[in-house]
């Protein structure tokens, strides 16, 4: 038996290629939903064409804070620590079998610990994406390198983040599968989805919301210049997060956020919807990895409110690090329509190659009925 161990809204994005290939194959599996975008995961499922978990930590709603997250791992960790009866009679399947972790959230950090604790041996998706800086982004690098030293079979979505892993000198086996499976959740999204309504004039699209972002008054202050300047020119489409709005708030720049022209706010959005309204937008802003990935693949320029990503794709090419500076902020403004190449990249279905491991070390394919 498989476990997979989940509970944010990308990791439900871009494990679910692999999911659904373990359903076409009828290969069973366990889902444990972490909690952490509890309400996000449900009305995400049923679009993804991924089963309702089998176990749920924790199901009251989307974790917004960073308080409510130390709550939250603070109480699992202390399960596991005192109580891994609980993980092994009520989340975890019996035996030493594989759980599959992904990415660099808080999620990923609390399956490792907890699948350890149980015997499991760890598979780490998307593993190897490096920035070098602890603090940049933070927590995601600590728990990335934490996961990449204690897992034993990890999966690198390229030939860079394969040799990431190999100077690392990580004790696990490593496979590099070729492509991020994000590459197979974006065209599934835009082949499946609601294209949705879009404005008919041009427009970017805006969206922030990582820890290392919003808890800096001086970067936010920053990206409302940002916005000021870009919405003079073209509509600003801000998909907001609840946390970015609370720290507005906290900051007392929600009023000035407010008052900016040419500013349209829109809430969280299904993953279709979102992609869609990417695909059709001019540029993107974003703090945000994974839709770093989606305007690589697409030819979309985009602009990375961050100085380091663990990211490669599209750099120095459709994507540009901000740096936090006005000048680099300036430069790609004024040559956004150049960058645009207006090509997609090929889907080579990584999660087929990531199943012919899985099924080579664990032998997890269901077996063949005896021939007459």
């Amino acid at each position: 038996m498989i476990d997979v161990f989940i509970g944010t809204k990308a990791q439900y994005i871009k494990t679910a290629p692999l999911l659904r290939l373990l359903t076409e194959r009828n290969i069973p599996y366990r889902l444990i939903d972490s909690g952490q975008h509890a309400k996000t995961a449900a009305e995400l499922r049923g679009f993804l064409g991924v089963k309702e978990p089998d176990a749920v930590l924790q199901d009251e709603g989307n974790i917004k804070t960073v308080w409510q997250a130390f709550r939250w791992f603070s109480r699992n960790l202390l399960v596991t620590i005192f109580a891994p009866r609980v993980l092994r009679e009520k989340l975890f399947s019996p035996g030493p079998g594989p759980c599959i972790i992904h990415g660099d959230t808080p999620s990923t950090l609390l399956g490792l610990i907890m699948a350890k604790r149980v015997g499991k041996k760890l598979v780490h998706l998307e593993a190897g994406l490096r920035s070098f800086n602890l603090l940049r982004p933070f927590p995601e690098e600590l728990i990335r390198i934490i996961c990449m030293r204690l897992s034993d079979v990890l999966f690198a979505p390229s030939e860079w983040a394969e040799a990431n892993l190999r100077k690392m000198r990580v004790r696990g086996r490593i496979y590099n599968i070729g492509q991020n499976t994000n590459v197979e959740a974006m065209y599934y999204a835009l082949e499946k989805g609601n294209r949705g309504a879009v404005p008919s004039a041009p427009y970017c699209v805006v969206t922030f919301h990582r820890v290392e972002t919003i808890m800096n008054r001086r970067r936010i202050r920053f990206i409302l210049d940002v916005l000021k300047h870009v919405a003079q020119s073209v509509q600003v489409i801000f998909v907001q997060h609840d946390a970015t709005i609370k720290k507005l708030v906290d900051f007392d720049l929600l009023d000035e956020f407010v008052a900016i022209k040419g500013v349209t706010t829109t809430p969280l959005q299904s993953h279709a919807e979102f992609v869609n309204l990417i695909d059709r937008s001019e540029f993107v802003i974003t703090d945000g990895g994974s839709i770093q990935e989606e305007c690589a693949y697409i030819g979309k320029p985009c602009l990375v409110l961050r100085s380091e990503t663990e990211r490669q794709e599209g750099l120095d090419n459709v994507v540009r690090l901000s740096n936090f500076d006005r000048n680099e902020v300036m430069a790609f403004l004024g040559a956004y329509e150049s960058l645009k190449t207006g090509s997609r990249t090929p889907n080579q279905k990584s999660s087929e190659r990531v199943f012919d491991v899985l099924n080579e070390l664990f032998h997890v394919s269901a077996p063949q009925p005896a021939k007459p």
